[in-house]
């Protein structure tokens, strides 16, 4: 008795990749763009195409496939939790943390320059201590300098 096993076998190449965000790690990742093509299979060797797949996109990091209009997808950035932000920023000038690297940090998060001054304002008011060597300002609770270890003076109103 002679058993002839045929059937169809997915086969795929790479035709592309870069950078996505990824819907299911929920971050900015690599991928690859694939092509599918269905092929006829005599005892499991792919012969010759039959079909067309179609195109995907295979995250890289999840392994995860979607259709390739997921690159065209604009994300926009969000919203900070305003309460949480000024808690944060409080807590971390008044342990210490130069006003000047907390508004580099913050504009570098995308926030305005006025909005991180103003957020800076409210979080510790407008006394600041300055520190005699390297000039960077500090919240009025703060002693030293965070860089030069050097004592802290009363500086004027900001």
């Amino acid at each position: 008795m002679l058993f002839i096993v045929f059937g169809t076998k997915v086969k795929t190449e790479d035709i592309g990749g870069g950078e996505f965000f990824c819907p299911s790690c929920q971050a900015k990742r690599k991928y690859v763009r694939k092509r599918a093509k269905n092929y006829f299979a005599l005892y499991f060797v792919a012969l010759f195409p039959v079909s067309d797949g179609g195109e995907f996109i295979e995250c890289q990091h999840c392994g995860r496939s979607y259709n390739p209009d997921v690159l065209q997808r604009k994300l926009s950035k969000p919203q900070p939790d305003v309460a949480r932000l000024l808690n944060d920023v409080k807590s971390r000038l008044e342990h210490g943390y130069p006003v000047e690297y907390m508004i580099r940090d913050l504009t570098d998060d995308g926030i305005d320059l006025d909005v991180a001054r103003n957020i800076i304002h409210m979080a510790i008011g407008d006394q600041r201590k300055i520190c005699p060597e390297c000039e960077l300002t500090y919240a009025p609770n703060v002693l030293g300098c965070a860089d030069c270890d050097r004592t802290l003076r009363d500086g004027q109103e900001k």
